[in-house]
């Protein structure tokens, strides 16, 4: 069997497929050349209008250059070396008539015909694809010439000379050039073919090689006809590397030789036997799911009978049918994924890819979904898995703002035929046989077809997708499909990213597009967890972040303040707008509010559930956690302004000493007793340091990693808050917000006031430290 694949139809002959090959290069050459030789012959006409004498009708030499250069512009368009061998036929005889209606009526016609009847058949000889075109053509080329110069008398010497040039220059010139020519093609041809069949085919089995087998392969499903059936078989040898480590690697090459006449031997009919790799062979045949089922067993019964040293080969087996829209990889990993069944099960035996039990790109949401079993909702639909049934469930999410809920998120969950739920870790188990993105697009279908018949009209539907679903070709339009099957529009879906690999951000990226020219919104789901990162979310750009529900728990080192807040000013400034997720206490709810949480979700809000709670006593509590917040800002506001007033006030007194012509270290000396002082300083107008700090109690040591940015003398702070802000409000005390003190790494707060003092403008102030718990911050924080 050879290894090149082959078709149903008989495989073309060493000659025909050379002869092909040479139509590809001679096309463009043979296109440049009779083009040319069009405008040569127009340059002829054009020359010969110039002679006086009596000549043929200037129409029908042009009708002769119209024809060749339609002759011409057919060259790109020719299929079959015959059609292009019949093509130069006509071309060389038009040419030739031409060539004599040009030269008719002059004294001496030879002159002009005896340079034409030598140089174009010389030079018109390496475009001739195969022999039996040169000589017919050249044999009519001929005899039509001498047919037309019949008639004209000529003296024995000219005729001599013609008959000279013709026969033995013109003829034999053009015959060494063609053969010489069609000798280099096909030594050519014959080079590049060896080449090919060596880069193809794997050395030891003379199978072909993986890259081979994955290019044919990938044409095969391009070019198949409508409703071709095309399958896979992987099959892996048992237990090999025991027969390399046990009698040598000598013994494993046979055995792998001896497999690969096994596959050659029995797929004779079909299209293509592969060695992957190692000890893995894969064939793609033109059949079904049951005819790849029953030659695979044929293979394994034939494998089985091979004789190793110490007994028999066995090899299992992993067998997929191509599904619409598939790709090649993904049918192999479909088979690989049965192959490993068959090796965990046992080996030495078949498996099928599972099929899915329902096409989700034509939900029947009408008939296809059964019932729920008595006693639950015989609205809800629910539809068979395995061993199990999809149901959905809904979590609420509520507009924290406007006290209600906007959306519901659909989780999938499993059921047996009693009712009882299967546990997610049972569900969701990595299985060899599962296919993660069926069950996937799947649960879109069971979710859609209940969310019609249980969410209210103008509630968003949260569907969860996998980042290797999202991307995949052509889901866009199909989920479109399923959405308005189901009587929803995509304006009422978010598509919830979920944190799994499967997807490069740039593809997820411009997947995002696709679905937003639906009309579909984006959230990007568990932010804050696993590979999530703002770089993820700035080159997607989902419209909703959901935030891992950590985050609403996470605070700052030492002072235990919550992160919240920024994080959800900071996702606000880049357009996108939060979900928290786990809101499970009342203090959780209120925090959310209080960081201006667009929409919040949890179990304090709502758990899942097949059928959706009364909302109501969920408004009542958010409108609680407002109270509180607004009850809780006044008392935050005046406990702040209690611990940094003795500060100001002090530092006014110290600005008075500073006029009066005090020096800096007697101005200063009570505020740097203060506890919270670390340090109180001058700055310039230009943010640079006035002569040296005045430290306080809460100064300390800096830590080795902070000594290079210690020293606050070698830096500017006008561009800080506490300096603008000073400027602004000159003569009266300013207390920043908290930050992280560049020189002291420990949350700060700085009293600044803006003074006129002799030198000119500067400012004034005490940093204090803010990192002890308990410290109230300002209400805005």
């Amino acid at each position: 069997m050879s290894t090149i694949p082959t078709q149903h139809q008989p495989q073309p002959s060493l000659r025909e497929r050379f002869h092909r090959r040479s139509l590809e290069h001679q096309r463009p050459l043979s296109l440049v050349t009779m083009g040319f030789t069009v405008l040569a012959f127009l340059c002829m006409v054009a020359a010969r209008e110039l002679v006086g004498a009596p000549s043929a009708p200037l129409g029908y030499r042009l009708l002769c250059a119209l024809v060749l250069a339609l002759l011409v512009l057919a060259i790109p368009r020719t299929k079959s070396t015959a059609l292009f061998g019949a093509i130069g036929v006509v071309y060389m005889l038009v040419l030739v008539g031409g060539v004599v209606l040009n030269a008719r009526g002059l004294v001496d016609p030879l002159v002009w015909l005896l340079p034409a009847l030598v140089v174009i058949p010389i030079c018109a000889a390496p475009l001739w694809l195969t022999p039996m075109h040169f000589v017919t053509g050249n044999a009519l080329f001929y005899a039509v010439a001498i047919a037309l110069l019949l008639g004209n008398t000529h003296s024995r010497e000219v005729d001599a000379a013609v008959w000279t040039w013709v026969i033995v220059i013109g003829a034999p010139s053009a015959a060494v050039f063609h053969f010489s020519f069609y000798r280099f093609r096909r030594n050519h041809f014959l080079l590049e073919s060896q080449l090919a069949q060596l880069a193809a085919t794997d050395p030891l089995t003379g199978l072909q090689n993986r890259r081979a087998f994955v290019k044919h392969a990938e044409g095969r499903l391009e070019t198949r006809a409508p409703g071709a059936q095309i399958s896979a078989i992987f099959l892996d040898i048992d237990s090999f590397k025991s027969l390399n480590d046990r009698f040598g690697h000598a013994v494993g090459d046979h055995a792998l030789f001896q497999v690969a006449q096994v596959l050659k031997d029995a797929v004779a009919l079909y299209h293509s036997a592969s060695r992957i790799g190692g000890e893995e062979f894969a064939l793609l045949l033109d059949d079904d799911l049951a005819g790849a089922l029953r030659l695979a067993e044929r293979l394994r019964v034939d494998i089985a009978a091979i004789e190793r040293p110490d007994g028999y080969l066995t090899a299992s087996f992993g067998v997929a049918e191509h599904r619409p829209g598939e790709s090649f990889m993904v049918l192999l990993d479909r088979a690989d994924e049965a192959l490993l069944r068959a090796k965990q099960t046992g080996r030495n035996r078949v498996c099928a890819a599972r099929a899915l039990p329902f096409d989700p790109l034509q939900p029947p949401f009408d008939d296809g979904f059964a019932p729920h079993a008595a006693g639950n909702d015989p609205s809800a639909a629910r539809y068979r898995w395995e061993d199990f049934y999809l149901i959905s469930h809904f979590q609420p999410l509520y507009s924290l703002s406007h006290q209600k809920q906007v959306g519901f998120e659909a989780l999938l969950r499993g059921e047996q035929g009693d009712g009882t739920l299967v546990p997610p870790i049972v569900m969701f188990a990595p299985k060899p046989s599962s296919d993660e993105g069926a069950l996937d697009r799947a649960s879109h279908a069971v979710h859609l077809g209940n969310a019609r018949r249980t969410l209210p009209g103008d509630a968003w539907l949260f569907l969860n997708i996998l980042p290797a679903t999202f991307v995949a070709d052509g889901y866009a339009d199909q989920l479109t499909t399923i959405v308005r099957a189901a009587g929803l529009e995509p304006e009422r879906v978010i598509l919830e990213i979920l944190e799994s690999h499967g997807g490069s951000v740039d593809d997820m990226s411009r997947a995002a597009a696709r679905y937003r020219q639906h009309g579909f919104l984006i959230a990007v789901d568990d932010f804050g967890a696993g590979q999530s990162n703002l770089d993820r979310l700035l080159r997607i750009r989902p419209d909703i972040v959901k935030l891992d529900g950590e985050l609403i728990r996470a605070t700052t080192h030492g002072t235990q303040q919550p992160i919240l807040p920024k994080l959800v000013s900071l996702l606000h400034q880049a357009g996108m707008l939060v979900v928290v997720e786990g809101v499970e206490t009342a203090e959780e709810l209120i925090l959310a509010v209080e960081s201006n949480v667009d929409f919040a979700q949890g179990y304090l809000l709502g758990r899942p559930a097949a059928e959706i709670a009364p909302p109501e006593s969920v408004h009542r509590q958010i409108d609680d956690a407002f109270d509180v917040i607004a009850q809780g800002r006044a008392h935050q506001h005046a406990l702040f302004e209690s611990e940094v007033e003795p500060y100001r006030l002090e530092l006014r007194r110290a600005a008075d000493d500073l006029r009066a012509g005090v020096m800096m270290d007697d101005a200063f000396a009570t505020l740097a007793t203060f506890a919270r002082c670390i340090s109180c300083f001058i700055l310039d107008e230009t943010g640079r340091q006035i002569g040296h700090e005045v430290r306080g109690p809460a100064w300390c040591k800096d830590a080795a990693s902070l000594q290079p940015v210690a020293n606050p003398r070698d830096a500017r702070w006008d561009h800080r808050p506490y300096f603008r802000n000073a400027v602004l409000l000159p003569g009266e005390a300013i207390t920043s917000n908290p930050y992280l003190s560049l020189a002291s790494g420990r949350p700060c707060i700085a009293v600044t006031l803006a003074v006129q003092l002799g030198s000119g403008r500067c400012v004034m102030g005490v940093e204090l430290d803010w990192s002890a718990r308990g410290l109230p911050w300002p209400a805005g924080e």
